[in-house]
Formats: structure tokens, C-alpha cells, sequence
């Protein structure tokens, strides 16, 4: 017997490997394409409203889409292809349905066609006008102290004092296009004291990290330390509750700190 294939064998297998190959589509083209389309980019320059609420919506400049509110940093932006590429805290990609020199129409991550128009409204440019794009405090230095009563008659002294710093918090939230913006929070770390009368009993700062024991590392990273609150004393214990947000106060954690009246302390997660 002949060791060599007959050809119509050969033949009807190359078909088959060959059929079984896909032409790229150009969501493809987009995924794996590292040149950016520069001309549609340059088609994008300028203001853009949302052409149902005439709302003022972003502006692109260069290589960065800028927001109207205040407080959202920009972000920079690609088009690759048929898919609009937005690089905030990850890059996130948007079908793009329909582009031309007065409209911008794209599908959002929850699959809702965006309708944007080019603005022709000299005033609009005011929406932009002098923003600074500082990072935000949340809180001014704040210092709270009470006094109160154990259950056995002793008298504490309770001191907070939360201190604002400059650890930056970077949080994305979307916008009402469904395009993301990157915000930038100062993180705090909190003081907390007690003493009776005279005696120092508890002196410590506390900072978000000092939690990541009870709180998943993927939430502490992107929180803040917002407040601390005290709450009332039993027999053997002062408490704070210490909360942990993030920064659009969407999800929460409540961490307990019990401080004995010798001066140790534990922490366990009350709520989320």
C-alpha cells in the first residue's frame, strides 16, 4: 500500500482546516489593532450634547475627554476601528454605531445606544471654564471629644480627631452617557484617644490599612476612611466605630474598636 496520501484526500482536508478559520471582524481588528484611528479621533475635537436633553455631555480634546462637572479628572481616549476606547481606572470598550462630523452614536456596557450631537452653542464652552480638578476632601480636619459615664460611675474622656491627607483614593463612576471618569479623593487618618481624668489610657492613629485583616484588599484599595464615631462605654470597654466607604458612599464597612480600660484593644467587623 502507497505511504502517500491520494490527492483528493489531501485536498478535502486542507478544505476542512481552512473552513474552519474565521475572517477578523473588525471588533478583532480593535482588540488587537495598536494604532488608534487619528482621523476619526480628530472628527471627535470639540463639544458634544446629548441630543435628546441638550445637555452638555463632555469635550474632547487631543487625546482626553473632558467632563463638565467640577470634580472628575480627564480621562484619555482611543478609537480603534469600529470601538471607542476609554482608559480610566482599566480600559473600557464602546461599539461605535454611527460617526460623522455632527453625530457620535455608541452602545454603552448595558447595551443602551447613546445619542450624542456636535455643539453649535457658543456657551457651552462655559461648562469647562475653570476647573481645577483637584483631588477632594471628603472632610476638613475635624475634632470631636465627649465625656462620659461607664455603667460602674468612671468617668472617660473621648477624643477624635480626623486628619485629611494627601494619600490619594482613585474611584471611577460613570456618567449619565454611560462613559467613565476618574475622580480623586484624600484619604484621612483618624486619631482617637482616652484618658481619665489625667491618665492617658489610649493614644493611636488609625489609617484604612490597619483594617485589611477584616476588609477584602480589592475594597480597602479603592475606600476611604470616613469617619469614626464613639459609642457609649460598658463595664470593661470604651468602643469607636470606624467606617470604611467608598467614595461615592455606594458600599460601606463598620469596623468596631474596643478599647479596654488598660489600654488594649481589639477590632471586629459590626456591619457591611
Amino acid at each position: 500500500m502507497s505511504r502517500h496520501l491520494p490527492y483528493y484526500i489531501i485536498l478535502f482536508l486542507l478544505l476542512n482546516v481552512t473552513g474552519c478559520k474565521h475572517a477578523p471582524t473588525k471588533s478583532d481588528v480593535a482588540v488587537k489593532d495598536h494604532q488608534p484611528d487619528t482621523a476619526a479621533m480628530q472628527q471627535l475635537q470639540g463639544i458634544w450634547v446629548d441630543a435628546e436633553t441638550e445637555s452638555v455631555a463632555l469635550r474632547i480634546d487631543g487625546d482626553s475627554v473632558f467632563y463638565p462637572d467640577s470634580i472628575s479628572q480627564p480621562v484619555r481616549f482611543a478609537i480603534f476601528a469600529d470601538t471607542l476606547v476609554v482608559y480610566a481606572a482599566s480600559a473600557v470598550r464602546y461599539p461605535i454605531i454611527e460617526q460623522g462630523n455632527y453625530i457620535f452614536k455608541y452602545e454603552t456596557l448595558s447595551g443602551e445606544v447613546m445619542n450624542l450631537r456636535r455643539s453649535e452653542v457658543s456657551d457651552d464652552s462655559l461648562a469647562f471654564k475653570n476647573h481645577a480638578y483637584a483631588p477632594i476632601l471628603l472632610n476638613e480636619q475635624v475634632h470631636r471629644d465627649s465625656v462620659l459615664f461607664a455603667p460602674n460611675g468612671s468617668r472617660y474622656h473621648l477624643y477624635v480627631d480626623v486628619n485629611p491627607t494627601r494619600y490619594k483614593v482613585h474611584h471611577t463612576s460613570y456618567t449619565d452617557e454611560g462613559l467613565p471618569k476618574d475622580e480623586v479623593y484624600f484619604d484621612n487618618i483618624i486619631h482617637v484617644a482616652v484618658y481619665q481624668g489625667e491618665k492617658r489610657i489610649f493614644s493611636q492613629d488609625f489609617a484604612k490599612k490597619d483594617f485589611q485583616e477584616l476588609i477584602p484588599a480589592s475594597f480597602i484599595k479603592g475606600a476611604l476612611l470616613s469617619n469614626m464615631d464613639i459609642a457609649p462605654l460598658t463595664n470593661d470597654s470604651c468602643s469607636f466605630h470606624a467606617t470604611l466607604c467608598q467614595p461615592d458612599g455606594a458600599s460601606c464597612y463598620v469596623i468596631i474598636i474596643k478599647v479596654s480600660y488598660d489600654g488594649n484593644y481589639t477590632m471586629e467587623l459590626l456591619e457591611y
